[in-house]
């Protein structure tokens, strides 16, 4: 249950960043703590994060392109599928390596995958970003 102060507190801050916003800085959070835990052999919240992360670039990329997220992975993906092939390919891809992060022991090599992956997706995401802007 949330006190009087703290909705007033989330609701002001919701105000002051709009949604694009907040998917932005939730990525960098995720992605920054993914990297931290990765280089301190945290692999199993290293997936769990960059796994977050890459959930947080396919909101912010179906945002853009169709002005809403999915409410759920399942969502997610159908709108993905739909309309952004190569994040949908990807997401689907490492979702079951993000499930397996909560109850099984990731090895180094899996982490790795992941964080790859996640990488690509990101640079691929904001350096066609950067191309769109110069158009």
């Amino acid at each position: 249950m949330l006190t009087k102060k703290l909705k007033y507190t989330y609701s002001v801050n919701n105000v002051n960043m709009n949604e694009s916003d907040i998917i932005q800085k939730n990525f960098k959070e995720y992605f920054d703590i993914a990297e931290y835990s990765f280089k301190n052999r945290k692999f199993n919240a290293a997936v769990t994060l960059y796994y977050k992360a890459l959930v947080e670039l396919c909101d912010l990329a179906l945002l853009e392109k169709t002005g809403k997220i999915g409410a759920n992975h399942t969502e997610r993906f159908k709108l993905l599928e739909q309309f952004i092939p190569s994040l949908y390919r990807i997401a689907s891809k490492l979702f079951n390596f993000y499930r397996d992060s909560y109850n099984k022991e990731i090895p180094e090599t899996i982490a790795g995958l992941i964080k790859e992956n996640v990488e690509n997706a990101k640079n691929e995401y904001f350096r066609d970003k950067k191309l769109d802007k110069k158009e």
